[in-house]
């Protein structure tokens, strides 16, 4: 008996048995899309756990701690920061404008011509790769599993993942995340522990392993200022994250969860990069990165207890793609089609857009996963396009009530256009685009803000003050059942 297969059909049936259950619950786009900002603090910490630890957190992080060791951990500390410092500081005013996504900021604050940009840059730029990039870890689950070359494997995870992000939207995303997040945590630290036992304990990993794979400070001090420029700025902007703190039932529930998502994430990373190191001792140096979890779990476990960690990691993989999926579609449906093409459509219309949108990225995101199987290098392109053309304009619709949309239009296309020309010409001084992307967008942003005045379809503000003392929608909506209530 092929146990690898049983355990992942198992899953399978799971998971999609969770997705059918949610479809027949789902009648508008905001039940699809935002689960009615209804979400619980267990759905949305495991969603963001699970979203989080996807095939770059695991699989990624495997093979850069069997190639480089521990220091790999330090891009973890900027992405955790950054997560929370959002959540925290400006989830109270996300929850109290109600966006369904972050170019619905740029629209809000800077009129509708500001929102086409940004939703362009995170569903094409951002969530279609991205999400080629799980594809490229489910690929490399199922060829260990079913013993098929890696395309095809790609194509049944492709399969697999756009048939649940279609029926079940983020209700079943989101618990099924929840669950699959303790299926994460829990294959990663035994993982761990067993696969230390396997290849003879502490001792023998640190007697095989050269000293700098313990060492914090092993990578140079460029390539660490690259790396959490990479992993640190754009969790600003990481729509995932905003999404979740809506759609939670309340703000407290919202940051709360949030925090503690990413929290947990980053302590067992720690565990992945380890489970990288110790594979060391038992795999072939010269193993592919994308492969070093995959043939080590073999290795440690027989196919039937093996069998249901790689479920776990399939699991990882999964939960990533089908997020990625569903909050791209949200830019293409809200923001593209109901705000440029279509501004009067229907709920109804939305929602079959937005499951159109979902198969449509994903025919890209294969695409991508076909040509480049480099998880990370396609994780530090996505991000770092993503981070210098949305940043700055962000923060400004949040605390600088002088940016104005020429300005800001400006920010994203002079950013955009340095990082490509930065690239072409080799990454000068070994710097990553993403800082002076960063810099120049400032600079064009202030200054062209400065010399322009504020358009007709602007809303002249900084959220951030300006919405202090506005009411959580969800507090507001229970006063005022309360109030029915005592008057009935």
């Amino acid at each position: 008996m092929n146990w690898y297969i049983a355990w992942i059909v198992v899953f399978l049936v799971a998971i999609l048995g969770v997705g059918l259950y949610y479809s027949r619950k789902i009648e508008t786009a905001d039940d699809y899309t935002m689960a009615n900002f209804s979400l619980g603090f267990f759905p949305i910490c495991g969603s963001i756990i699970a979203t989080a630890l996807g095939s770059a957190a695991v699989i990624g992080a495997s093979g850069k701690g069997f190639h480089i060791g521990i220091s790999w951990m330090i891009t973890s500390v900027p992405t955790v920061f950054f997560s929370i410092l959002v959540a925290v500081l400006l989830g109270a005013t996300i929850r109290k404008l109600k966006l369904y996504t972050l170019p619905d900021l740029f629209v809000r604050r800077f009129g509708k011509a500001a929102g086409i940009i940004p939703s362009l840059i995170i569903s094409v730029l951002y969530m279609t790769p991205t999400f080629g990039m799980q594809i490229v870890g489910m690929g490399a689950i199922l060829t260990t599993i079913v013993d098929i070359p890696l395309p095809a494997a790609m194509l049944l995870g492709f399969v697999i993942s756009v048939a649940f992000t279609l029926l079940g939207g983020l209700p079943s995303v989101a618990w099924t995340d929840a669950v699959q997040s303790v299926l994460i945590l829990a294959g990663l630290i035994i993982m761990f522990v067993m696969g230390l036992r396997y290849v003879g304990g502490v001792d023998t990993v640190i007697e095989n392993t050269p000293a700098e794979f313990f060492r914090l400070s092993a990578m140079n001090t460029t390539e660490m200022l690259n790396y959490m420029l990479i992993f640190g700025p754009f969790y600003l902007v990481w729509q995932t994250s905003w999404q979740r703190i809506s759609a939670a039932k309340t703000e407290k529930i919202a940051v709360h969860a949030v925090s503690t998502g990413f929290i947990l994430t980053l302590l067992v990373g720690v565990f992945a990069i380890g489970i990288g190191i110790i594979a060391r001792q038992a795999i072939p140096l010269n193993t592919d990165p994308d492969l070093v979890y995959t043939e080590f779990l073999e290795a440690v476990f027989p196919p039937a207890i093996g069998g249901f960690f790689m479920v776990s990691l399939f699991a990882a993989v999964l939960t990533g793609a089908t997020s990625f999926l569903l909050s791209g579609a949200m830019n293409m449906s809200k923001d593209i089609y109901q705000g440029w093409i279509a501004p009067d459509a229907s709920s109804e219309k939305v929602l079959k857009v937005s499951r159109l949108s979902v198969a449509g990225m994903a025919l890209g995101g294969l695409l991508i996963a076909l040509l480049i199987t480099d998880v990370i290098a396609i994780y530090s392109i996505a991000l770092s396009l993503s981070a210098i053309t949305m940043v700055m304009p962000v923060l400004a619709a949040m605390f600088w009530r002088k940016a104005t949309k020429t300005g800001v239009i400006s920010s994203v296309i002079g950013s955009f256009i340095l990082a490509v020309i930065w690239n072409l010409l080799g990454k000068p001084f070994g710097i990553h685009e993403i800082l002076p992307g960063l810099i120049v967008s400032f600079l064009i942003l202030v200054i062209v803000s400065l010399r322009t005045s504020h358009s007709a379809d602007e809303q002249v503000t900084a959220y951030y003050f300006s919405m202090k003392e506005e009411k959580d929608p969800v507090d507001e909506e229970e006063s005022l059942l309360n109030n029915r209530r005592k008057v009935l």
